[in-house]
């Protein structure tokens, strides 16, 4: 019986890589995120194998992957990513398959990495309980997902779920994927670069009670209720899983996010009962929800 399944996480910065066995964490590892195509390969095929040292090679399912997107339909090609434009056009897990294969015979699957994220959280994390999750990352980019009866929705053509491109300010910064004022120029760490911050050093300076840095955070939580509001008025979920680097600094912007969607949420029932949650898979459950790609 195969038991084992293995998730890749390809952020922006960073790459996650899980082995679960029988939908347990059993080993992890993490890397930086190489910036060409031919390395970032090299290196995932690398640090899969050495995942799965001494583990035998009949009891793998398959290696799920979860990939900045758009992708196809077909989820087999990745159509072009704002934030990781060496992989546009790229068939990542038929390549990967094909140069693991020369050891011994492996599948890959292929998804676009919110919707793992989403999956992840809503089969075993935050949202386990809840019958329609939205997911929603706040690191380099900003990206969502939706569970609904723990099931994906993929919309027609597979790219539901793309908030971070909501426009909230029509007349805010360009963004990457060329239009302007996206939610994701206010949700992601571009908000803090335009500041000339670091999120992660801000956030210490937070956590001292640092005045400015406490502005900075207030000001990042009104947008990001912004962009919650508008989410949560689309998809109308039970809960709302909120993941990525930003989210550690949960406490620092929450009250204002919350106090923005109280005013914009249209449904008085969905104000009052929408859960906001964090990560309770924390860094790997994007790679959790790689993995489960393989869950029957």
């Amino acid at each position: 019986m195969k038991t084992y399944a293995i998730g890749v996480d390809i952020g922006a910065t960073k790459t996650n890589f899980v082995l679960l066995r029988n939908w347990k964490v059993v080993r992890s590892k993490k890397t930086f995120t190489l910036k060409t195509k031919g390395k970032l390969i090299k290196a995932v095929e690398e640090n899969i194998q050495k995942l799965i040292f001494g583990i035998p090679k009949s009891q793998i399912l398959g290696v799920g992957i979860g990939v900045t997107g758009p992708l196809n339909e077909k989820r087999n090609l990745i159509l072009n990513p704002p934030n990781q434009k060496y992989l546009r056009l790229c068939p990542l897990a038929k390549i990967i398959k094909n140069d693991l294969s020369k050891d011994f015979k492996i599948k890959t699957k292929m998804d676009n990495d919110v919707n793992c994220f989403t999956s992840g959280e809503a089969l075993l994390g935050a949202g386990k309980q809840a019958k329609s999750v939205l997911g929603i990352t706040l690191g380099t980019g900003v990206g969502a997902g939706m569970v609904i009866n723990k099931k994906l929705y993929r919309g027609n053509f597979g790219s539901a779920g793309e908030v971070g491109h909501m426009v909230i300010k029509f007349d805010g910064p360009k963004c990457a994927c060329g239009s302007s004022g996206c939610f994701e120029e206010y949700g992601s760490g571009k908000f803090f670069k335009r500041k000339g911050v670091d999120p992660k050093a801000l956030s210490a300076e937070a956590g001292r009670g640092d005045k400015e840095a406490l502005k900075i955070f207030r000001e990042y939580g009104s947008f990001v209720g912004i962009g919650l509001s508008n989410a949560i008025n689309l998809f109308d979920p039970e809960m709302v899983v909120l993941g990525g680097g930003i989210a550690n600094a949960y406490s620092l912007f929450i009250k204002e996010a919350k106090e923005e969607m109280k005013k914009r949420i249209i449904s008085p029932i969905a104000r009052k009962n929408v859960k906001i949650k964090r990560t309770k898979l924390g860094g790997l459950s994007t790679a959790i929800g790689a993995a489960l790609l393989w869950e029957k």
